[in-house]
Formats: structure tokens, sequence, C-alpha cells
């Protein structure tokens, strides 16, 4: 609605986890290197975290983009109370695996076999679970079993799992130690720091076409930081209402003023204190 007002050839500030957006930060730029690295070296099990919002998924997808045509992905998001056979039953049905299996064996059995084809023919397979601090101990027990799928020099499957800071918290109970043990390559997402939303912002409003300079006005950035405290998808639902709100009014460029009223309008955390933070800066 509001993309050809600002000079911009789509919409800058869609929650949607394009990788295109993707600004690289040092959280994000470590987080990137470490995934391609971890599944192209076969190190087999992968742990990625953070905070809601921090952009795990955006990463994720650009990870995937940079793999090497032999890679054969399966993905699994929907987490919220598998058992151990739900999601031997989605793992299958992402890999196309076909047949009539009644136990955990059968479908172990059924993507061994599945892995070995693959590694035969000199494929990389991948399997995602994504919010992963839904599965319950014995779900993620269930995933500790599919790591022991190897040969005597190679692991059949490299296993990512992501999720939110409890993942680490479920992962280091004495029950699921042995998973811990596995996990060979890790990152946590870290929040953006104040000097990063100015790129972070910057870059989305760049590859949707348009001009920083002649969207905001110096000093916006330390109210977006105030509002998400670094979260990268809080900045950008606050800066697509932002536009919104600047398009029905005919503001531009726009001003620091104008989006700390838009942040208090939803509700920022800091809302009250928000006008004296800004006058002293960062505390």
């Amino acid at each position: 609605m509001y993309e050809s007002f600002f000079g911009l050839r789509e919409l800058p500030f869609s929650l949607t986890p394009d990788p295109r957006f993707l600004w690289l930060s040092d959280t994000h730029e470590e987080g990137l290197a470490t995934l391609v690295y971890g599944i192209t070296r076969n190190k087999g099990f992968l742990l990625l975290t953070g905070e809601v919002g921090t952009g795990k998924t955006t990463l994720l997808r650009a990870a995937l983009r940079e793999l090497p045509r032999d890679t054969d992905t399966a993905l699994i998001i929907n987490t919220i109370g598998l058992t151990p056979l739900d999601l031997l039953k989605l793992i299958a049905a992402e890999f196309g695996i076909e047949g009539r299996f009644e136990s955990t064996a059968d479908y172990l059995i059924a993507i061994n076999r599945m892995l070995l084809e693959r590694l035969r023919t000199g494929r990389n397979t991948v399997l995602i679970i994504d919010e992963a601090q839904n599965l319950d101990a014995a779900t993620l027990e269930e995933v500790r079993l599919l790591s022991n799928l190897e040969t005597d020099t190679s692991k059949l499957m490299q296993i990512v799992l992501t999720g939110q800071p409890e993942l680490i918290r479920k992962l280091s109970s004495p029950q699921l130690r042995q998973l811990r043990q596995r996990i060979a390559v890790e990152h946590h997402m870290e929040p953006l720091t104040p000097e990063q939303v100015k790129p972070y912002m910057a870059h989305r409003i760049d590859v949707a076409g348009g001009r920083y300079e002649e969207i905001f006005e110096p000093g916006v950035e330390s109210v977006f930081y105030w509002f998400s405290q670094g979260c990268p998808r809080l900045i950008s639902l606050l800066a697509d209402r932002v536009l919104l709100s600047a398009y029905s009014k005919q503001i531009a460029p726009i001003s620091a003023d104008f989006v700390e009223a838009k942040a208090k309008s939803m509700g920022a955390t800091r809302a009250a204190g928000l006008a004296s933070d800004l006058a002293g800066g960062p505390p």
C-alpha cells in the first residue's frame, strides 16, 4: 500500500523469512558459517538457538541456499505434541518413504535404507527440526537414535535442531545427556546491538529498492532499539506500522518523535520511560 509513496518496489519489513532480506550481523554471519560448515562437513548433530524473533528461520533458509546441489533436506515444523512414532511418520513423509509401517523399528529400518541409498549415490541428507523445544524427552531421545544411523566413516544424516533458549535447558537435563554430548556444532543467536539497528533497517530498505535517508530522519534508531531490545522481528513490526501510518498522513522522511508515538501506541515495554531514556542515552 505504501510502497510507491516511499519509492519502494516491495515491502521492506515483511515478517516472512525471506533470505534476501537477511542482514549479516556478527551473530548472523557466525551462525550462517556454523550451519553451512556443520552440514557440508557431515558433523551429525547441529544446534541453533535464539530468542523468538532473532532470525533463526531466515538464517536457516539462507544456509540451505548455500548448500551443494547434492543435498536433500526435510523440514519438520509442527512439533507440538509429537510422539516418537509421530516424528518418524513425518520424517518418512518428508523424504517420500512409502510403505506399511507399524512400529518405530519399521520406520527406522526404512529410513536407514533410504539414507544408505542416498549415500551410495553421493547425496547428503539433512533433517531440520524447528521449534525443537516443544519435543518431550522421549521424542528427543528418538532423535538421538536417528543419529545412530551411520557407517564406519560417515554420518548418514545431518540433524539440525532449532529452538528457543529453553531447548538448551531441556538438553541439559540428565536424561538427555547422551543427546547433548552428540551435538558437534552449535550457535546461539544474539539480539542486535544499538549500533546495528540502522544497518539492519537500511539493508532491508535497500533490498526493497528504497533509500533509508529518504524514509527516516537521523535519530530514529534509538526508538527502534528501545522498543525491540534488538529483536529483529520487533524492529520490522514497528517499522512496517510506522511506514503505514506515515503514508496515511503523507509524511516523509519520518522523525524520531513520530516513531516514538507509534511505539507507545503499540505498547512498548519501556513506553513510560522512553522519552527520558532517549534524552539520556543508553544506560
